[in-house]
């Protein structure tokens, strides 16, 4: 009896064995496949965090150079307008008649005597060597700094000031003022842009949320998938390196550089981390 409860013993243990592990042939691969489709998801919201604010970044550095851009030409820009010596019209009439006109920012009298001064200081040894002493061939002119309302139509505000008494010429430079108003398009269209999608994003957000979830179970969510919100965010800021990488070059062909807000840098991250984990909420709606 004693041999026979041992070798019973024995196959008994044996048979422990092979079942025990059978078992964990069965249950590794699927532990192996679950932890793969893990990363695997884990990679793709990452990598759709990175190609959205690798985008987002690329228009906000473009909006900040339209936006630069459109500051320097329209601190430059200015319409002269040159006083008709042989009008009765007194230069101060004429003046509030240019700054009534619809449009009009500012009108500065400029006196000839200020003119010569001026081009004397910018261009001394040139003035020196064409005029003789005591001459002033400069006119009495006004410089007008326009409102963006009227770039766009520049020949009602020209055919308004050529009504006035006292006027005799008007000069400004066209192409300069359709870049203004190209740069102040593109600004506005950038934003727009960027606007839509995020409040298409947002409304995506409310849809994956607001279908079959309760305020526990997000809440729940928020902490136990926090894996996918380090996913979105790590590619979200990885963009915002590269697309700065990639734009930094600029600073050596052109002076005229300027790097968006820190804090649109945060929101591009927190849109990444709030994109992976709505996919990941999606994913377990759609499954």
């Amino acid at each position: 009896m004693t041999v026979a409860r041992f070798y019973l013993s024995v196959f008994t243990d044996s048979q422990k064995v092979i079942i025990n592990t059978d078992m964990e042939e069965h249950k590794n691969p699927h532990d192996k496949h679950h932890v793969s489709k893990m990363r695997k998801g884990y990679r793709v919201a990452f990598l759709l965090a990175f190609s959205a604010g690798l985008l987002a970044e690329m228009l906000l550095f473009m909006h900040a150079q339209m936006r630069e851009i459109a500051v320097l030409l329209k601190e430059d820009f200015r319409i002269i307008v040159v006083r008709d010596d042989k009008s009765p019209q007194s230069a101060e009439s004429t003046g509030a008649a240019l700054a009534a006109i619809k449009g009009t920012a500012r009108a500065v009298f400029i006196s000839r005597d200020d003119r010569l001064a001026r081009l004397k200081t910018e261009e001394g040894e040139l003035v020196a060597s064409v005029l003789p002493p005591g001459s002033n061939p400069m006119p009495d002119t006004w410089e007008i700094s326009l409102d963006e309302s009227v770039l766009g139509d520049m020949n009602a505000w020209t055919g308004a000031a050529w009504l006035l008494p006292g006027v005799a010429d008007i000069k400004y430079k066209p192409l300069e003022a359709y870049a203004i108003m190209h740069s102040l398009f593109y600004g506005h269209l950038i934003k727009l842009t960027l606007a839509l999608a995020l409040l298409a994003f947002m409304l995506l957000t409310a849809m994956v949320l607001t279908y079959g979830h309760t305020p526990a179970s997000l809440a729940a969510s928020l902490s136990a998938d926090k894996g996918w919100f380090l996913a979105g965010a790590a590619g979200a800021a990885i963009s915002a390196v590269a697309a700065y990488a990639v734009a930094y070059p600029v600073k050596y062909l052109s002076p005229l550089w300027v790097w968006p807000n820190p804090f649109w840098q945060v929101g591009v991250i927190v849109s990444g981390a709030l994109l992976g984990w709505v996919l990941f909420q999606w994913k377990n709606v759609r499954s």
